[in-house]
């Protein structure tokens, strides 16, 4: 998969490029997925799940505004500015209907995309989605998942923490097999942090925690379509008993489904796992009708 870039005016007067990339070739009963990742993460974060779907459909990844390697301008990020990112993608390959597969703070971003525009979608996979979090929130502990954080937190504290050895730790309870942690991982997760702006996106969740939530949205949703949660079972700062039955309240169309020795990263952590289930649903959201 090759990088490619476009150039999103997302207001009257700021813009900014962002990276996305596409393979495969899909068929006319197949609907194209799209691949958004979570709060600090980038495209190559789906890199054990992407290759094993693209003989099959036709596949889009794009970095959110403000992370991975899209630009990070100052501006007010918000589930409703990814998700209006969602929308001008969508416009720019000219896609009717996509397949979200998201994970934590992307997986929110298509729930709030589904929720306005649900006729663009036709199904969501959620991967430990964020954006109703219960009684689980803890403060600093969560800033990584892209939560209410500290409101302490500041450019001093910031750039204490885009460093390989803060950024390790702030991964490793994301993940039930601390192997995938590994040097090449904390350094994926350490660069975009070393860009222009990056303190203006990563900061946001902390600074503006009602503007990466999922709450003020009515229950049920207005997307009525397929749902799907794919959760890891060891996820500490988002556990499955508490968090999922409010989801569920949101989309009560949706299935769950529990996958045992993954945290948080469940895509990444068990890819394995996640990569059967996910294509276990794909298989039955394409099956044609009797």
């Amino acid at each position: 998969m090759k990088d490619h870039h476009f150039r999103w005016q997302f207001a009257p007067d700021q813009e900014a490029i962002i990276r996305y990339q596409e393979c495969g070739q899909g068929s006319k009963t197949t609907t194209p997925l799209l691949f958004l990742h979570g709060y600090g993460g980038m495209i190559e974060h789906w890199n054990l799940n992407i290759p094993e779907f693209a003989h099959k459909h036709k596949i889009y990844a794009m970095d959110l505004i403000g992370f991975g390697k899209s630009q990070k301008p100052n501006v007010r990020y918000s589930l409703e500015l990814f998700a209006t990112q969602i929308e001008a993608f969508m416009q720019l390959k000219k896609l009717d209907k996509i397949i979200i597969v998201g994970h934590s703070m992307g997986a929110a971003s298509g729930i709030f995309f589904a929720h306005h525009r649900p006729d663009s979608v036709k199904a969501l996979i959620l991967a430990n989605p964020s954006g109703l979090f219960g009684d689980t929130m803890e403060g600093m502990t969560s800033l990584f998942f892209g939560l209410v954080g500290s409101p302490l937190i500041g450019e001093m504290l910031f750039s204490a923490f885009a460093n390989p050895a803060a950024v390790g730790q702030g991964l490793a309870p994301t993940y039930h097999n601390q192997s995938k942690v590994d040097a090449a991982l904390v350094n994926q997760f350490t660069q975009p942090l070393l860009d222009k702006g990056a303190q203006w996106s990563y900061l946001s969740p902390s600074r503006r925690p009602l503007d990466f939530r999922l709450d003020h949205i009515e229950k049920p949703c207005n997307y009525t379509g397929p749902a799907f949660l794919v959760w890891g079972a060891d996820d500490s700062a988002l556990p499955p008993g508490k968090i999922i039955p409010e989801f569920q309240e949101l989309l009560p169309q949706a299935g769950a489904y529990i996958i045992q020795n993954a945290a948080h990263c469940i895509h990444h952590d068990a890819h394995e796992a996640f990569n059967k289930r996910l294509s276990m649903i794909l298989d039955g959201i394409d099956a044609p009708c009797c």
